[in-house]
C-alpha cells in the first residue's frame, strides 16, 4: 500500500460561506410603505428552482388527495400523505402519563388509569415502522418496542446528519369529558365514542387528533424525506426522520442516576422531554449537526419567549348621555357559514385573538340622517378595505344592524388567530375600533369630543394605521426605537402585541359594560428581548404610546426572552427562513395565503416549549403551521386543511434538503478514541457547539508559495467551544454573551476536570470536492481512478505548512478515507483523522488508537449480568490520527490557520494547434502549440518549432505530448491532433 493513497478527487471551486454577516439593516421594518427589513445574519441557498420542481412534483405525486375519506374504508392509498395522517390518527396514542420503569428497557406502565399506554403507544409504533418500511426507507430503526422510531435517507458514510424529531401523541386535554363531548363523527354527530381516533377527510379538511399537533406533521416529515429520497437530488448529509411519541404528557423521565445504571454517560444531565431522554440518554443515538421539529410554526422559532399581560383601558362614563355611547362589547371566535365546530378552536391550549367582536351602541339621540350617515361611513371603509360585499354562502365579515334605539355592529374576520402571532392581523376589535372611529369621524361634531372616539381613533392608529394591521402589532406605531423592533441578526420580533387576546370560550367575552363605564382590554405581550435595558427602554415607549391617547395600561416591566434553542445568529435560522421564503415564493399562485404576508412573517419566539430546548444550538422548531393557517390544538375537531399538509410537506422538504448540503468546504464526524494522557469524552456533538456555519472556508490563507506545483482542492478553519453539559436547557442569550464566564453557556476555565484533563477531540474531517467545470467526462473519470496522482492534506500553522504524513510501515488508509456521493457523479469527498487537543500547539504526531463512531457504552456493572442488547453497536476500530494542539487550552477546539488538501497541478486537457510559415527553397517551418488547461483552471502552453517538407506528415513531440499533424500545400495545416 502506497503511503498516500490515490482516491477520487476533484477541485474545490468558488467556495463560499452561505451563513454571512451583513452590516445591520437601517431601516425601520414595515408592512407597507418603507423598505422592508432585512435580517443581517444571511443564507445563500443551493436548492435551485429546477430542483424545488422536481421535489414539489414528488410531494403531489405522494399527496393522495381524496374528497372524501374515513380512516379504513379502503378508498385512499395508505401509503400517501393524507392516507398515512388518517391511518396515524386512527391510533389512539393520547399521552395519559403513567410512570416508565427505573431499570433497562424501561417500559412505560400499562394500567387502567392509563388505559394501557404501553399497549397502545407500541401499535402505533409498529404501524411506523411497517409505514417507513412499505414506503421503501433505506434504514428504519427502533430499539424498544414503546419508544421512538426512525427512518433515514443518504449516503451511510456520510459523517454530518440532519434531523426533524417531532412526536405523534395528542394530550388529554384535547379529550377530557368536555371535549369528548365536543367531538364530531364524519357524520357530524356530537359525542360518539372513539370520534377523535376515527378520522376523515371532508369539504378539503383532514380531521382527527394529533392531524396538526403532531402526528400529522411528523408523518409530513416523513413523506417529504420519501420525496426526497424519490427525487435523488445531490446532498451531502444523512437525513434522519426521528418520530417519538411521548410529548404530550407522558411517563416522568427516569432519573440520570437510573439511565446511568445502565448506559455510561459522561457528564450525563437529563433532558426535560421524555422523547428526547429516550434518543439521547438511553441510547445515545447521534446527535445532529443540525435539526427541527415539526411542532410549532412556520417560518422557524428560535426560542421561547417571556410575557406579561397588562390591561388597556379607558373610561367612557363621559358619554353616558351622549348618542353613539357604547353599552355593550364582546369577542369571541369568528363564525362561518357551514362550519358548526369553528368555536371549538377557542378550547386549545393556546388562546386566540379576538376573531369576532360585537358593540352594541345606544343611537336614542339620533335621528335617522346620523344613524344613516354613520352606517353609511362604515359599510364604504369596510368596502374599501374588501371586508364587504360578502360572497353568497359565506358569514359577512362586517355586519349593522339597528334594533329600535340599539345599533349593533359585527365584525368576524373569517379566520381564527392565535395570540402569539398577532402579526399576522385579523383582530376583530381593532377592525370594530377602526370602523367605529370611521363612523363616528362621519358625525362631525355631534361625535368629535366623545370618549370612545378618542378609544377608537387611539387603537385605529396604534394597530391600523393606514389601513393595515401587520408590523403595527410589534410595536411600530408606539414609539419604539427602530433597532427595537426587530432583533438585527435574524428579524424576530422582540414584542408582539395581541390586543383582546385570551378567547378561551365559545361565549364571547366582555370587554365593556354599560354599568361599569370602562373599556378593558387585556393585551398580551410576549417578549424576545435580549436584556432588562432593551425592553425596558421599549416598553417604556409603549406605556407613553397608549397613555398619550388617553389610555390607563397596566405595568410592562422589562420582559426578556426566556430561553434560546439556538443563537439569533446560528446560521441555521436564515437557513430555514431563507428556504422558507423561496418555497413560497416559488409559486404564489399555490402558496397564496402565506405569501400575502410574506412582509411580516420572520423568525420568532413561542409560548411554552418544544423539543428543540433540548438540542442546544442545532435544532429549531420549523413547522408545521403555515403564516395565516388557524392554530387547532390540544382540542376538540382538530384538524388542517388538505392543501396546508401538502404545502406543508413541500416546505419541509425544500428545507431538509437545504440542511443536508454542505454550506462551506468540509464536515466532521466526531469520534471517540483512546488516546494515552488524553480525554475524548467530550468528542460529542452534544457537548460541542458545532453547527452547520462552523466549518469556514480557509482557501485565502493558503498562498501560491505554499501550494507550489500543487492545486488546492479545499481548505477550511473552524472554532468550537466546548459546552458546560450536555445541550438539553434553552440558554439565555445573557448566559451566551458569559461564555466561559459563570453562569456562561460554556465549559468554565476554572472547571476542576478542566484545569486537571487535556480534552482532544478525534474527528473525520472531511472536504467535499466538486467537478470543475473544464474538465472533460474523460478526465474526470480519470481523475476518479487517481490517474492524476495523490492528495496531500497539510495544515497550515503560523504561515508554515505542515504535511500530515504517515509513518512508514503504517497503512494509509487507517489515516485517510474518500467518498464517491451516490446522488452526484461529479463530486466526491476526502477525508483526514484528525485530533486536536486543547492545548499549545507542539508539532503533529501520528497515531494508532482503538476509535469508535457510535458512542453506545454500557454501565460494566450492567453488563456484568445482562446480555448487551445491541451488541453491534459502539464497535470500535483501530484508526490512525494527526494529534496536535489547537494552540491555547481554553475549553475549545480550534484549526490552525488551515486544514487543506491539495493534488498535484497536473494537465487535464490538451488542445494542441499549429501555424505553417513558409521559408526560402522547398522547406517550411511548421509551430506546435500545445495549450493545457491544469486541475486547478489554470492556463499554459508549450511549444515546437520544427522545418518540414511541402505536404508532410507526421508525428512531433512538443514538451510531453506526442503531435501528429497532416498538411496540405506550403502552408495548410489539414489535421492536427495528440496521440
Amino acid at each position: 500500500m502506497r503511503d498516500r493513497p490515490t482516491l477520487t478527487l476533484s477541485v474545490l471551486l468558488a467556495v463560499t460561506l452561505v451563513a454571512t454577516v451583513a452590516p445591520p439593516a437601517s431601516a425601520s421594518p414595515t408592512s407597507s410603505g418603507g423598505e422592508r427589513f432585512q435580517p443581517s445574519v444571511t443564507y445563500d441557498l443551493s436548492v435551485t428552482d429546477a430542483e424545488r420542481d422536481v421535489i414539489h412534483a414528488e410531494v403531489e405525486a405522494l399527496a393522495g388527495r381524496v374528497s372524501s375519506a374515513r380512516a379504513g374504508d379502503g378508498t385512499y392509498n395508505p401509503l400517501s400523505l393524507v392516507g398515512a395522517m388518517l391511518d396515524g390518527s386512527s391510533y389512539d396514542s393520547i399521552s395519559r402519563g403513567g410512570t416508565a420503569a427505573t431499570e433497562y428497557p424501561f417500559p412505560v406502565s400499562n394500567t387502567e388509569a392509563n388505559q394501557n399506554e404501553y399497549d397502545r403507544k407500541v401499535a402505533k409504533l409498529a404501524w411506523v415502522v411497517k409505514l417507513a418500511t412499505d414506503l421503501g426507507f433505506p434504514v428504519v430503526v427502533q430499539r424498544q418496542a414503546d419508544k421512538y422510531v426512525y427512518a433515514e435517507i443518504g449516503d451511510p458514510d456520510a459523517p454530518e446528519m440532519v434531523m426533524a424529531l417531532s412526536h405523534l401523541d395528542s394530550p388529554t386535554s384535547s379529550v377530557s369529558p368536555a371535549q369528548l363531548a365536543r367531538w364530531r363523527d364524519a357524520d357530524g354527530n356530537l359525542g360518539t365514542p372513539g370520534a377523535y381516533h376515527s378520522p376523515y377527510v371532508q369539504d378539503g379538511w383532514v380531521y382527527g387528533a394529533g392531524i396538526q399537533d403532531d402526528s400529522g406533521p411528523t408523518l409530513a416529515t416523513l413523506l417529504a424525506a420519501k420525496a426526497l429520497l424519490k427525487a435523488g437530488l445531490p446532498l451531502d448529509r444523512r437525513i434522519r426522520i426521528v418520530m417519538g411519541i411521548y410529548e404530550d404528557g407522558g411517563p416522568g423521565t427516569p432519573t440520570a442516576a437510573n439511565t446511568a445504571n445502565f448506559q455510561s454517560i459522561p457528564y450525563n444531565s437529563n433532558p426535560s422531554f421524555y422523547d428526547n431522554w429516550a434518543y439521547k440518554n438511553l441510547n445515545r443515538e447521534e446527535t445532529p449537526i443540525a435539526a427541527y421539529t415539526s411542532d410549532s410554526r412556520f417560518p422557524v422559532i428560535v426560542g421561547n419567549s417571556g410575557s406579561v399581560t397588562p390591561a388597556v383601558s379607558m373610561s367612557l362614563s363621559a358619554d353616558s348621555a351622549k348618542a353613539f355611547r357604547l353599552t355593550d362589547a364582546t369577542a369571541g371566535v369568528t363564525l362561518r357559514e357551514g362550519d358548526p365546530t369553528l368555536k371549538d378552536i377557542a378550547y386549545g391550549s393556546t388562546t386566540q385573538i379576538a376573531s369576532r367582536a360585537i358593540f352594541t351602541l345606544d343611537v336614542a339621540g339620533a335621528g335617522s340622517a346620523e344613524r344613516d350617515r354613520f352606517v353609511s361611513a362604515i359599510v364604504a371603509a369596510a368596502t374599501t378595505k374588501g371586508w364587504l360585499p360578502a360572497a353568497s354562502g359565506t358569514t359577512p365579515k362586517v355586519k349593522t344592524t339597528i334594533s329600535g334605539d340599539s345599533l349593533t355592529l359585527e365584525i368576524n374576520t373569517d379566520v381564527a388567530m392565535e395570540m402569539p402571532t398577532p402579526q399576522y392581523g385579523k383582530n376583530a376589535v381593532v377592525w370594530g375600533m377602526f370602523l367605529l372611529s370611521k363612523g363616528l369621524g362621519s358625525l362631525g361634531d355631534t361625535a368629535a369630543d366623545m370618549q370612545l372616539k378618542k378609544a377608537a381613533d387611539g387603537i385605529a392608529d396604534l394597530f391600523f394605521r393606514d389601513g393595515v394591521e401587520g408590523e403595527a402589532y410589534i410595536g411600530k406605531y408606539m414609539g419604539i426605537p427602530a433597532n427595537l423592533l426587530r432583533n438585527a441578526s435574524n428579524g424576530t420580533p422582540n414584542l408582539t402585541f395581541a390586543l383582546m387576546g385570551n378567547i378561551n370560550s365559545e361565549t364571547p367575552t366582555r370587554f365593556y359594560t354599560d354599568a361599569s363605564g370602562s373599556l378593558s382590554m387585556p393585551m398580551y405581550v410576549r417578549s424576545m428581548h435580549l436584556n432588562a435595558a432593551d425592553s425596558g427602554q421599549a416598553t417604556a415607549a409603549v406605556t407613553d404610546a397608549f397613555q398619550s391617547k388617553g389610555f390607563t395600561i397596566g405595568s410592562l416591566g422589562s420582559p426578556i426572552g426566556a430561553g434560546l434553542y439556538v443563537t439569533h445568529d446560528n446560521p441555521l435560522t436564515a437557513l430555514q427562513f431563507g428556504s422558507y421564503q423561496a418555497s413560497i415564493d416559488h409559486s404564489p399562485q399555490e402558496f397564496a395565503d402565506p405569501y400575502s404576508l410574506r412582509d411580516v412573517v420572520y423568525p420568532q419566539g413561542t409560548t411554552g416549549g418544544t423539543l428543540a430546548s433540548n438540542f442546544r444550538n442545532k435544532m429549531t422548531a420549523f413547522g408545521a403551521v403555515i403564516p395565516g393557517n388557524e392554530r387547532w390544538w390540544h382540542t376538540a375537531n382538530e384538524r388542517m386543511k388538505v392543501d396546508s399538509a401538502v404545502q406543508m410537506t413541500k416546505i419541509m422538504a425544500d428545507g431538509m434538503l437545504e440542511m443536508a448540503r454542505y454550506s462551506g468546504p468540509a464536515g466532521a464526524k466526531f469520534m471517540w478514541a483512546d488516546m494515552p494522557g488524553l480525554n475524548a469524552d467530550r468528542a460529542d456533538l452534544d457537548l460541542l457547539d458545532v453547527t452547520i456555519g462552523t466549518y469556514k472556508d480557509a482557501s485565502p490563507a493558503v498562498d501560491a508559495n505554499q501550494l507550489g506545483n500543487q492545486a488546492l482542492l479545499g481548505a477550511t478553519s473552524f472554532n468550537i467551544p466546548m459546552w458546560n453539559g450536555r445541550g438539553n436547557t434553552a440558554p439565555t442569550q445573557a448566559a451566551f454573551a458569559l461564555g466561559h464566564e459563570p453562569g456562561g453557556v460554556y465549559l468554565p476555565l476554572n472547571d476542576a476536570e478542566y484545569l486537571n484533563n487535556s480534552y482532544v477531540a478525534p474527528m473525520r474531517l472531511e472536504f467535499k470536492v466538486d467537478r470543475p467545470d473544464h474538465m472533460s467526462d474523460a478526465a474526470w473519470a480519470k481523475f476518479v481512478a487517481g490517474g492524476y496522482g495523490g492528495f496531500q492534506f497539510n495544515i497550515l500553522v503560523g504561515g508554515a505548512v505542515v504535511p500530515l504524513a504517515v509513518p512508514a510501515g503504517q497503512s494509509a488508509d487507517k489515516y485517510f478515507s474518500s467518498r464517491i456521493s451516490a446522488t452526484n457523479p461529479n463530486a466526491i469527498y476526502l477525508s483526514v483523522n484528525l485530533a486536536i487537543t486543547d492545548a499549545p500547539y507542539a508539532g503533529v504526531k501520528p497515531v494508532l488508537a482503538d476509535s469508535k463512531t457510535d458512542l453506545y457504552k454500557l454501565n460494566p456493572t450492567y453488563l456484568a449480568s445482562n446480555p448487551d442488547p445491541f451488541p453491534g453497536r459502539g464497535a470500535v476500530e483501530q484508526r490512525g490520527f494527526f494529534v496536535f494542539g489547537d494552540g491555547q487550552k481554553n475549553a475549545e477546539f480550534s484549526s490552525p490557520d488551515a486544514v487543506y488538501v491539495t493534488v498535484a497541478n497536473a494537465a487535464v486537457d490538451a488542445k494542441p494547434s499549429a501555424v505553417v510559415k513558409k521559408l526560402k527553397g522547398n522547406t517550411n517551418e511548421l509551430t506546435i502549440t500545445v495549450k493545457q488547461t491544469r486541475i486547478d483552471g489554470s492556463e499554459s502552453a508549450v511549444t515546437g518549432t520544427f522545418t518540414i517538407n511541402n505536404n508532410a506528415a507526421g508525428t512531433y513531440t512538443v514538451g510531453d505530448y506526442k503531435v501528429y499533424v497532416d498538411t496540405k500545400g506550403n502552408t495548410q495545416v489539414r489535421s492536427i491532433s495528440i496521440v
